[in-house]
């Protein structure tokens, strides 16, 4: 009877632990950051074993950030298109890349060049 209930106590806590620190370790850190706007052109991107967040935008003097954006985007963001967006600047960390600079996406709107 003991053994079962440690065996059952075991089995409920251990997949919290390990679902909790996996989550923890692939999320946008974004550590009360401010938020700030850019204005440039979206690309995507691919990597092997697709560790990106498949857009970069290129912004000012050749400067090249990987973006999260919002799920609504998704409808008409194209490569190539130039916007402006508003997020905050912040990390994430992947298995082999390990800690990359993201910009995290709140508001984004098509610029008309």
């Amino acid at each position: 009877m003991k053994h079962s209930f440690l065996a059952t106590l075991l089995c409920t806590c251990l997949p919290c632990s390990v679902t909790q620190g996996q989550t923890a370790s692939s999320d946008t850190s974004t550590h009360a950051a401010a938020e700030v706007q850019l204005t440039g052109t979206l690309e995507q991107r691919m990597a092997i074993g697709g560790e990106t967040t498949g857009w970069a935008l290129r912004y000012g003097d050749k400067k090249r950030v990987e973006v999260q954006l919002p799920a609504e985007a998704f409808a008409w963001v194209k490569d190539g298109v130039a916007v402006s967006v508003s997020g905050v600047h912040g990390t994430k960390h992947y298995l082999e890349r390990g800690d990359v600079p993201v910009f995290t996406v709140k508001k984004i709107t098509q610029v008309v060049k």
